[in-house]
């Protein structure tokens, strides 16, 4: 008995260890702002010095948004939570008009979770290319350019330029007065949803369809599918200066009338 009794008692290196671990996941290590709202947010502003915004970022959900005054306003929530390993951390640095966004997550078992929200002024234009985390753009007239790798795009309500490219997931575009816009997927659904006639789209995808909604004008519209049905129900005019040009691999091609 005596002997079942020490071995109930004295627990084993092992089983130790273990317990710190589980107790160590339980309480995590966490540095930064909540993104679920459970901590204040943090934020940065910096002034620019031309008319361009270039923003490099990963491992995090993007919002642009236009903002009133002469700098680049930005809000940062951050939670993360390592096993073993080093501490998550996010860091935020800018170099001339370069935001440069970045999230360290290393460890056995991470838990990191990202979130910013940009605010840029008036007429800037924005560069931004990201991998691993979605990005919404919302209300820019001037040019906007995004490519992301694993990121979604959205963007709404929108007149300047547009050059948007996902190597990893859908774009979805709003409400956009543009009268130049390119979007290609590698891997994703696009769709394009205009309100005022453009001069020039050009659209493509890999692997997935293509949707373009097109006020009432007349179109000359050039598709090319491999593996898929074209659908076109504008009107069509080969002389027509509106060019709409639509790719697809792998998907269908639909081009109609909006609304």
């Amino acid at each position: 008995m005596s002997v079942r009794t020490t071995s109930r008692t004295r627990r084993p290196a092992a089983m130790v260890a273990g317990a710190a671990a589980l107790a160590l996941l339980t309480t995590g290590c966490a540095q930064g702002a909540s993104a679920d709202g459970g901590a204040e947010p943090e934020h940065r502003s910096f002034a620019l010095s031309g008319r361009t915004l270039t923003i490099d970022s990963d491992d995090s959900r993007i919002e642009l948004v236009p903002g009133g005054g002469d700098e680049v306003r930005v809000t940062r929530w951050f939670s993360g939570r390592a096993l073993l390993g080093s501490t998550p951390r996010a860091q935020w640095t800018v170099a001339g008009d370069t935001l440069k966004l970045r999230v360290r997550c290393g460890g056995i078992v991470t838990n990191c979770d990202a979130e910013h929200r940009i605010e840029v002024p008036a007429d800037t234009a924005v560069a931004l290319r990201t991998q691993d985390g979605a990005v919404t753009a919302k209300g820019f007239s001037a040019p906007l350019t995004l490519h992301g790798s694993d990121a979604p795009l959205t963007v709404e309500d929108v007149s300047g330029p547009l050059d948007l490219r996902s190597a990893d997931g859908a774009i979805t575009t709003r409400s956009v007065a543009s009268s130049r816009v390119r979007a290609r997927t590698e891997d994703g659904s696009l769709v394009l949803a205009l309100v005022r006639a453009p001069e020039r789209i050009d659209a493509g995808s890999e692997d997935g369809s293509v949707t373009v909604e097109l006020p009432e004008a007349a179109y000359d519209v050039r598709t090319e599918v491999q593996d898929g049905r074209t659908n076109i129900s504008v009107l069509e005019d080969p002389a027509s200066s509106r060019v709409v040009s639509v790719t697809a691999q792998d998907g269908n091609i639909t081009v109609r009338p909006a609304g």
